[in-house]
Protein backbone atom coordinates (compact mmCIF):
# COMPACT_ATOMS: atom_id res chain seq x y z
CA UNK A 1 0.00 0.00 0.00
CA UNK A 2 1.15 3.31 -1.14
CA UNK A 3 0.69 6.99 0.72
CA UNK A 4 -1.59 7.42 -2.83
CA UNK A 5 -3.79 4.80 -1.50
CA UNK A 6 -4.70 6.55 1.81
CA UNK A 7 -4.72 9.48 0.51
CA UNK A 8 -7.39 8.05 -2.18
CA UNK A 9 -8.95 6.48 0.88
CA UNK A 10 -9.64 9.46 2.70
CA UNK A 11 -11.40 11.35 -0.46
CA UNK A 12 -13.43 8.37 -0.31
CA UNK A 13 -14.73 8.58 3.02
CA UNK A 14 -16.47 11.60 2.61
CA UNK A 15 -18.94 9.65 -0.16
CA UNK A 16 -19.14 6.33 2.14
CA UNK A 17 -20.00 8.97 4.92
CA UNK A 18 -22.57 10.45 2.83
CA UNK A 19 -23.96 7.06 1.24
CA UNK A 20 -23.91 5.32 4.38
CA UNK A 21 -25.62 7.76 6.73
CA UNK A 22 -23.07 8.68 8.52
CA UNK A 23 -23.10 12.17 8.32
CA UNK A 24 -24.73 12.52 11.93
CA UNK A 25 -21.45 11.68 13.71
CA UNK A 26 -19.68 14.70 12.86
CA UNK A 27 -22.44 16.70 15.37
CA UNK A 28 -20.55 14.90 18.19
CA UNK A 29 -17.28 16.10 16.95
CA UNK A 30 -18.99 19.56 16.73
CA UNK A 31 -19.78 19.77 19.85
CA UNK A 32 -16.47 18.30 21.64
CA UNK A 33 -14.89 20.63 19.69
CA UNK A 34 -16.58 23.33 20.79
CA UNK A 35 -15.99 22.25 24.41
CA UNK A 36 -11.93 21.53 24.09
CA UNK A 37 -11.75 25.11 22.50
CA UNK A 38 -13.43 26.65 25.13
CA UNK A 39 -11.56 24.85 27.88
CA UNK A 40 -8.54 25.33 26.61
CA UNK A 41 -8.89 29.01 25.91
CA UNK A 42 -10.23 29.03 29.22
CA UNK A 43 -7.44 27.85 31.18
CA UNK A 44 -5.23 29.88 28.74
CA UNK A 45 -7.36 32.72 30.34
CA UNK A 46 -6.73 31.59 33.82
CA UNK A 47 -3.11 31.30 34.07
CA UNK A 48 -3.07 34.65 32.21
CA UNK A 49 -4.94 36.06 34.71
CA UNK A 50 -2.66 34.75 37.30
CA UNK A 51 0.30 35.41 35.61
CA UNK A 52 -1.29 39.01 36.13
CA UNK A 53 -1.69 38.64 39.91
CA UNK A 54 1.89 37.79 39.96
CA UNK A 55 3.24 40.89 38.82
CA UNK A 56 1.49 42.85 40.53
CA UNK A 57 2.65 41.80 43.54
CA UNK A 58 5.93 41.98 42.62
CA UNK A 59 5.92 45.25 41.34
CA UNK A 60 2.49 47.08 42.21
CA UNK A 61 -0.45 47.86 40.32
CA UNK A 62 -0.34 50.35 37.23
CA UNK A 63 -1.40 53.65 38.91
CA UNK A 64 -2.09 56.50 36.17
CA UNK A 65 -2.77 59.54 39.44
CA UNK A 66 0.78 60.71 39.01
CA UNK A 67 0.10 61.38 35.38
CA UNK A 68 -3.00 62.74 35.92
CA UNK A 69 -2.17 64.96 38.67
CA UNK A 70 0.81 66.53 36.86
CA UNK A 71 3.55 65.08 39.35
CA UNK A 72 7.41 63.96 38.71
CA UNK A 73 7.43 62.82 35.39
CA UNK A 74 9.45 60.22 36.30
CA UNK A 75 6.73 58.67 38.52
CA UNK A 76 4.45 58.82 35.24
CA UNK A 77 7.33 57.22 33.24
CA UNK A 78 7.40 54.60 35.91
CA UNK A 79 3.80 53.75 35.99
CA UNK A 80 3.50 53.54 31.80
CA UNK A 81 6.45 51.24 32.31
CA UNK A 82 4.93 49.27 34.73
CA UNK A 83 1.70 48.93 32.99
CA UNK A 84 3.40 48.32 29.46
CA UNK A 85 5.19 45.54 31.45
CA UNK A 86 2.06 43.97 32.62
CA UNK A 87 0.56 44.22 29.15
CA UNK A 88 3.48 42.69 27.83
CA UNK A 89 3.75 39.36 30.01
CA UNK A 90 -0.01 39.09 29.45
CA UNK A 91 1.00 38.67 25.53
CA UNK A 92 3.91 36.52 26.25
CA UNK A 93 2.11 34.16 28.14
CA UNK A 94 -1.11 34.14 26.11
CA UNK A 95 0.86 33.52 22.82
CA UNK A 96 2.76 30.76 24.72
CA UNK A 97 0.21 28.95 25.76
CA UNK A 98 -1.67 29.05 22.79
CA UNK A 99 1.52 27.93 20.57
CA UNK A 100 1.10 24.92 23.41
CA UNK A 101 -2.50 24.52 22.72
CA UNK A 102 -1.72 24.06 18.50
CA UNK A 103 0.97 21.97 19.66
CA UNK A 104 -0.78 19.69 21.50
CA UNK A 105 -4.24 19.80 19.98
CA UNK A 106 -3.97 16.79 17.66
CA UNK A 107 -3.34 14.97 20.14
CA UNK A 108 -5.92 16.17 22.51
CA UNK A 109 -8.48 15.50 19.54
CA UNK A 110 -7.07 11.86 19.09
CA UNK A 111 -8.02 11.63 23.02
CA UNK A 112 -11.47 13.32 23.82
CA UNK A 113 -12.65 12.69 20.02
CA UNK A 114 -11.03 8.83 20.16
CA UNK A 115 -15.01 7.67 20.80
CA UNK A 116 -15.94 9.53 17.86
CA UNK A 117 -13.34 7.71 15.96
CA UNK A 118 -13.87 4.12 17.43
CA UNK A 119 -17.60 4.28 16.62
CA UNK A 120 -17.27 5.59 12.97
CA UNK A 121 -14.40 2.72 12.59
CA UNK A 122 -16.50 -0.22 13.77
CA UNK A 123 -19.64 0.71 11.47
CA UNK A 124 -17.93 1.45 8.88
CA UNK A 125 -16.47 -2.54 9.01
CA UNK A 126 -20.05 -3.19 9.99
CA UNK A 127 -21.29 -1.25 6.83
CA UNK A 128 -18.95 -3.02 4.41
CA UNK A 129 -19.11 -7.20 6.04
CA UNK A 130 -22.33 -7.15 6.96
CA UNK A 131 -21.27 -8.08 10.20
CA UNK A 132 -22.81 -6.60 13.62
CA UNK A 133 -21.11 -6.90 16.69
CA UNK A 134 -23.06 -6.92 19.72
CA UNK A 135 -22.81 -3.28 21.51
CA UNK A 136 -20.72 -3.95 24.88
CA UNK A 137 -19.98 -0.79 27.41
CA UNK A 138 -17.71 -2.36 28.81
CA UNK A 139 -15.50 -3.38 25.54
CA UNK A 140 -16.60 0.57 24.43
CA UNK A 141 -15.03 1.92 27.44
CA UNK A 142 -11.71 -0.26 27.28
CA UNK A 143 -11.58 1.28 23.41
CA UNK A 144 -12.06 4.56 24.71
CA UNK A 145 -9.08 3.89 26.77
CA UNK A 146 -6.73 1.95 24.45
CA UNK A 147 -7.03 5.22 22.24
CA UNK A 148 -5.38 7.03 25.06
CA UNK A 149 -2.59 5.36 25.58
CA UNK A 150 -2.09 5.07 21.80
CA UNK A 151 -2.35 8.35 21.67
CA UNK A 152 0.01 9.02 24.47
CA UNK A 153 2.39 6.36 22.95
CA UNK A 154 2.43 8.29 19.44
CA UNK A 155 2.59 12.00 21.52
CA UNK A 156 6.02 10.49 22.79
CA UNK A 157 7.48 8.81 20.06
CA UNK A 158 6.50 11.73 17.51
CA UNK A 159 8.18 14.32 20.20
CA UNK A 160 11.23 12.42 20.49
CA UNK A 161 11.82 12.32 16.85
CA UNK A 162 11.31 15.80 16.42
CA UNK A 163 13.98 16.68 19.17
CA UNK A 164 16.11 14.33 17.58
CA UNK A 165 15.35 15.98 13.82
CA UNK A 166 15.96 19.25 15.44
CA UNK A 167 18.68 18.69 16.97
CA UNK A 168 19.99 16.67 14.13
CA UNK A 169 19.42 20.54 12.06
CA UNK A 170 20.55 22.63 14.11
CA UNK A 171 24.26 20.83 14.41
CA UNK A 172 23.88 20.07 10.51
CA UNK A 173 23.14 23.62 10.49
CA UNK A 174 26.69 24.71 12.58
CA UNK A 175 28.67 22.79 10.86
CA UNK A 176 27.81 23.54 7.71
CA UNK A 177 26.39 26.77 7.33
CA UNK A 178 26.10 26.59 3.69
CA UNK A 179 23.22 24.12 4.25
CA UNK A 180 21.04 26.11 5.67
CA UNK A 181 18.54 27.20 3.48
CA UNK A 182 17.78 23.49 2.88
CA UNK A 183 17.55 22.19 6.55
CA UNK A 184 14.34 24.70 7.84
CA UNK A 185 12.09 23.44 4.76
CA UNK A 186 13.15 19.93 5.44
CA UNK A 187 13.13 20.04 8.43
CA UNK A 188 9.62 21.15 7.71
CA UNK A 189 8.79 18.49 5.18
CA UNK A 190 9.39 15.95 7.78
CA UNK A 191 7.70 17.08 11.11
CA UNK A 192 4.77 17.57 8.25
CA UNK A 193 5.27 13.72 7.63
CA UNK A 194 5.72 12.58 11.06
CA UNK A 195 2.42 14.08 12.32
CA UNK A 196 0.21 12.37 9.06
CA UNK A 197 2.26 9.13 10.15
CA UNK A 198 0.77 9.09 13.93
CA UNK A 199 -2.47 10.55 12.73
CA UNK A 200 -3.06 7.54 10.08
CA UNK A 201 -1.72 4.83 12.47
CA UNK A 202 -4.17 5.83 15.67
CA UNK A 203 -6.58 5.80 13.06
CA UNK A 204 -5.56 1.83 11.98
CA UNK A 205 -4.92 0.99 16.11
CA UNK A 206 -9.14 1.10 15.78
CA UNK A 207 -8.99 -1.96 13.16
CA UNK A 208 -5.81 -3.34 14.17
CA UNK A 209 -7.80 -3.93 17.77
CA UNK A 210 -10.70 -5.62 16.83
CA UNK A 211 -8.92 -7.84 14.87
CA UNK A 212 -7.10 -8.78 17.86
CA UNK A 213 -3.71 -6.93 17.84
CA UNK A 214 -1.99 -5.81 20.91
CA UNK A 215 -0.91 -2.37 21.23
CA UNK A 216 2.97 -3.18 20.46
CA UNK A 217 1.78 -5.41 17.80
CA UNK A 218 -0.65 -2.34 16.47
CA UNK A 219 2.43 -0.25 16.53
CA UNK A 220 4.66 -2.35 14.52
CA UNK A 221 2.36 -2.70 11.60
CA UNK A 222 1.49 0.84 12.06
CA UNK A 223 5.36 1.49 11.07
CA UNK A 224 5.06 -1.70 8.64
CA UNK A 225 2.87 0.08 6.90
CA UNK A 226 4.11 3.43 7.03
CA UNK A 227 3.32 4.96 3.73
CA UNK A 228 -0.39 3.88 4.44
CA UNK A 229 0.06 5.84 7.74
CA UNK A 230 1.36 8.72 5.76
CA UNK A 231 -1.41 8.97 2.80
CA UNK A 232 -4.09 8.06 5.68
CA UNK A 233 -3.25 11.09 7.96
CA UNK A 234 -1.86 13.64 5.09
CA UNK A 235 -5.11 15.68 4.82
CA UNK A 236 -5.82 15.54 8.80
CA UNK A 237 -2.12 16.90 9.18
CA UNK A 238 -2.98 19.61 6.61
CA UNK A 239 -6.16 20.75 8.14
CA UNK A 240 -4.33 20.80 11.70
CA UNK A 241 -1.55 22.84 9.71
CA UNK A 242 -4.03 25.64 8.93
CA UNK A 243 -3.93 28.58 11.49
CA UNK A 244 -7.77 29.19 12.82
CA UNK A 245 -8.87 25.92 11.07
CA UNK A 246 -6.70 23.83 13.28
CA UNK A 247 -8.99 24.15 16.74
CA UNK A 248 -12.31 25.24 14.15
CA UNK A 249 -12.97 22.80 11.72
CA UNK A 250 -10.10 20.40 11.81
CA UNK A 251 -11.78 18.40 14.95
CA UNK A 252 -14.77 18.03 13.03
CA UNK A 253 -13.82 16.73 10.21
CA UNK A 254 -10.22 15.17 10.25
CA UNK A 255 -10.77 12.34 13.23
CA UNK A 256 -14.09 11.21 11.08
CA UNK A 257 -12.61 10.89 7.71
CA UNK A 258 -9.42 9.27 8.92
CA UNK A 259 -10.92 6.89 11.28
CA UNK A 260 -13.65 5.95 8.07
CA UNK A 261 -11.01 6.07 5.13
CA UNK A 262 -8.15 3.64 7.65
CA UNK A 263 -11.15 1.01 8.14
CA UNK A 264 -12.06 1.45 4.26
CA UNK A 265 -8.38 0.56 2.98
CA UNK A 266 -7.48 -2.27 5.45
CA UNK A 267 -10.77 -4.10 4.96
CA UNK A 268 -10.52 -4.06 1.81
CA UNK A 269 -6.63 -4.94 1.40
CA UNK A 270 -6.36 -8.40 2.16
CA UNK A 271 -2.77 -8.62 1.98
CA UNK A 272 -2.60 -5.95 4.96
CA UNK A 273 -4.43 -8.39 7.55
Amino acid sequence: MKIRDGFLATLKAVSFLASNGLLIWFFPAVFLTLALSFGAFSIIDIVVDFADRIYADKFGEPSWVACEQGLIALDCLEQMFRAVGSYMLSVVVWLGLFWLKIKLMKYLVLIFLGPVMAILSELTEQKMTGIVRPFSLSHFILDIFRGVKTALLYFCVELFLGLFLLVLGVIAGVMFPVLLPFIAPLELLLAFILGAFFYGAASMDYVWEREGAGAVESVCKAFKFRSLAVGLGSIFAVLMAIPIVNFTLAPIFGPALTAVAATLVLKSGRKLR
